[in-house]
């Protein structure tokens, strides 16, 4: 016991004698490991403790901000981006991670904003640009997509990941066969690819040849036999082989896989609408929306299944809400429907 209560005054005279400079280090390093080894709220912790040692370190901000986020608060987190960023306004790290905070909350213009800004700092980053394209995508802005991630294949060609974006674009487009050119020149440079398989089996599923997508999202889900996304665009072929009980079974799937799964929810929507069940269909759809996902022709949907059960108002505000996200067919039914 004397041992130990000795070595106790020994520690504590040896912190008592650490700067505030020094603490603020040693709590900023624990953080960091703490971090790193997925102990997020110990991270936290750690970094508050630097940060009352110095109210102005931005890197500790910036940290606790991505523990913040790993933890499932992105509003919080961006608040410590914004104090990193204002202590430094060309911090990159910070302006990146919150741009991904706004993403990750469906604030996708404000993200937009970081990134444009980033690549004024960092004018030859082929993944600033490819992160500004995924982000163009998701505002539905095609033209300017493919834009930005034909300057990151410039930056660095042959990238299977920027080539795949690319085909997505043009598959977005109606584009079917430069799509399929694209991707076939994926499997060129990364046999067995996964997501060139996936969009393969979307191609084949917007040209009715159910069979061969089938076929090419089985492949993908041979390479990667739980992926959710995957079995939820299983689900969706089925659901348009009219398989209900086979759609169903793996559109459950991918929502225990992936609770968060927007596509999956407006899947399972479709389902219920399939069944004449619009207003569990409703419900599947608003849950989706939750989800803060680019999810192509959600409102769409939404607006069908009010309009099923004679809610036409409410089918309007829908496809309303559709054609301020540029979905086609929400403008096609609004013209036809709506004042």
């Amino acid at each position: 016991m004397r041992k130990l209560l000795l070595l106790s005054v020994l520690v504590s005279a040896l912190v008592s004698c650490e700067s505030s400079e020094e603490r603020t280090q040693r709590f900023f390093n624990l953080g960091n490991r703490a971090l790193n080894d997925g102990n997020n709220l110990q991270a936290i912790e750690f970094y508050n403790q630097a940060l009352k040692e110095s109210p102005n370190y931005a890197p500790a901000l910036n940290n606790r901000g991505v523990a913040r986020i790993e933890s499932d608060h992105p509003y919080e987190a961006i608040l410590d981006y914004n104090k990193a960023i204002g202590l430094d306004p060309e911090y990159i790290d910070a302006l990146f991670n919150r741009a991904i905070a706004y993403e990750e909350i469906g604030q996708f213009s404000n993200a937009l904003r970081d990134v444009q800004f980033i690549q004024t700092l960092k004018k030859d980053s082929a993944y600033v640009y490819f992160y500004e394209g995924l982000l163009q995508t998701k505002l539905r802005n095609y033209d300017q997509a493919l834009n930005r991630f034909n300057v990151a294949d410039s930056l660095i060609p042959s990238n299977p990941e920027t080539i795949i974006n690319k085909a997505t674009i043009f598959y977005f487009q109606e584009k079917y066969d430069t799509a399929k050119v694209l991707v076939n020149t994926v499997l060129g440079l990364s046999e067995n690819d996964a997501n060139a398989y996936s969009l393969l089996s979307l191609i084949e599923m917007e040209r009715g040849n159910y069979q061969a997508a089938l076929a090419e999202i089985n492949r993908a889900l041979d390479v990667v036999s739980s992926e959710p996304y995957f079995l939820n665009n299983r689900g969706f072929i089925y659901l348009e082989m009219d398989s209900l009980q086979l759609a169903i079974q793996d559109i459950n799937r991918s929502i225990v896989l992936n609770p968060s799964n927007g596509w999956a929810y407006r899947n399972k929507g479709i389902y219920h609408a399939k069944n004449e069940n619009f207003e569990e269909a409703i419900a599947m759809y608003q849950r989706a929306a939750q989800s803060k996902e680019f999810i192509d022709e959600l409102y769409f949907y939404l607006g069908e299944a009010h309009l099923n059960l004679g809610d036409t108002k409410s089918a309007c505000e829908a496809w309303a809400k559709g054609v301020e996200l540029n979905e086609l067919s929400s403008q096609e039914r609004f013209n036809q429907n709506c004042d």
